[in-house]
């Protein structure tokens, strides 16, 4: 028998086939070299497992790298399971095995110095995801796993063992497998529909994806005479009369529509909705600032002599005002003294609940993540083995699991490829 094979199960037939083809039997094959694919990898090799990574782009780890605006923001001292759309016990599950201290201590002991910035954000101290990357990839190369690019898995049969095809005409053999294939978002940086076919073929149920963390198209196109503008604000996203979702923080005015992270941070509840009819955001401008109505009523007794436009002066950028002025439909010479009771309030409310109807989400290659993917209640939430496949264990974006922006999606990847290897490790 050639060096390196290892039968599985004392099949004669299955031993036939592998001492003819020449091919050895990995422990883990692993079909993607993203966040959580590179920590999986590394920890069962840790192991001593054979470990094969298969991963379809020439460049491994192409979404860490452009993470974080390029910085990669490894993960956040808030990740709880409040932050995430999935069910709290499976990221609990995942959690437990890799919290937020072990994040920490993980990535330093790569030899990656850490930082920490506003709102809990967690970044390389050298500001470059470079940083992650190539140390991540070095401990891998050390601890004996193999990483092969440029080859894309676009079949897998189970049988005693799992046989993966790729498109460049490879097949390999592995005992396990772990699809760590990402989402469909980002397409340009290797973001793919084939993961979920993948899955799909080895009987699970995929929910169709949706567009997360991404900016929105808005109906009116008026909101162009912002673009550029960035302001605070609290960010109501609802169908009708019903709440959808909620953030706060920065809104950021574009040619198209609206973004920013408070706006983010909605979307993925938004672009859901949507598939069920039309969406409205409320931006209330002066949410942090308190008895609003009496800073208001006190500047139009100091200054109601002026007009419109000069009574917003040190209030609202000059652009806002002028947008505002016009949605009112004020007439602009007048004295804001002059108003009446009717158009005063409608101001004052429309500053704390200025609505805009969403058109759409930006296209998938503007899309960070993917709401949508393999059906949560069909793997194992404590080793994220299939419940379907045994043997085959899915990580990451691939399942319907996304966070809010900020280094909860990425905590979320290393966490849940941990924790699969950890069952991958035992036998």
């Amino acid at each position: 028998m050639p060096k390196g094979v290892k039968p599985c199960g004392g099949q004669d037939i299955l031993l036939k086939f592998i001492i003819m083809t020449n091919l050895p039997i990995y422990d883990v094959a692993i079909v993607g070299a993203g966040a959580s694919g590179l920590v999986c990898a590394l920890e069962c090799a840790r192991a001593k497992k054979s470990v094969l990574v298969l991963e379809k782009d020439v460049q491994p780890g192409r979404k860490i790298l452009a993470s974080g605006n390029g910085r990669c923001n490894i993960t956040n001292r808030f990740a709880a399971p409040d932050y995430y759309h999935a069910p709290q016990e499976l990221i609990q599950a995942a959690f437990k095995n890799f919290p937020f201290e072990k994040a920490l201590s993980y990535f330093e002991q790569l030899g990656i110095p850490l930082r920490e910035e506003e709102n809990g954000r967690i970044f390389p101290a050298t500001g470059k995801s470079t940083s992650v990357l190539e140390p991540l990839k070095l401990a891998i190369q050390e601890a004996g796993a193999v990483l092969l690019t440029g080859q894309e898995v676009n079949r897998i049969q189970k049988k005693n063992h799992f046989t993966l095809h790729t498109a460049q005409g490879e097949t390999f053999l592995s005992r396990r497998v772990v699809l760590a294939c990402g989402s469909c978002a980002y397409p340009q940086l290797t973001g793919t529909q084939s993961g979920y076919q993948l899955a799909k073929n080895l009987g699970h149920h995929i929910i169709p994806p949706t567009p997360a963390l991404c900016a929105l198209n808005l109906k009116e196109k008026a909101v162009a005479r912002l673009q550029g503008i960035r302001l605070q604000a609290a960010v109501t996203a609802r169908q009708g009369q019903e709440i959808i979702s909620q953030s706060q923080g920065e809104v950021l005015f574009t040619n198209y529509g609206i973004s920013g992270p408070a706006v983010i941070n909605v979307s993925a509840d938004v672009c859901q909705a949507l598939t069920h009819g039309p969406v409205q955001l409320d931006l209330n401008l002066f949410a942090n600032t308190p008895h609003f109505n009496n800073l208001m009523q006190t500047r139009r007794e100091t200054w109601g002599h002026r007009r419109a436009k000069d009574f917003f002066a040190g209030l609202l950028h000059e652009n806002i005002a002028n947008l505002l002025i016009d949605f009112a439909g004020i007439r602009k010479n007048i004295p804001v003294q002059d108003w009446t009771p009717g158009t005063w309030q409608n101001v004052v409310n429309t500053l704390q609940k200025w609505t805009f109807n969403v058109l759409s989400a930006r296209p998938w290659a503007e899309a960070m993540a993917a709401r949508g993917g393999v059906n949560t209640r069909e793997i194992n939430y404590n080793t994220f083995e299939s419940v379907k496949c045994p043997g085959l264990f899915i990580t990451g974006e691939l399942l319907d699991v996304d966070g809010r922006s900020g280094g909860f999606n990425l905590h979320f990847a290393w966490s849940s490829g941990f924790t699969a290897a950890r069952k991958l490790s035992e036998d």
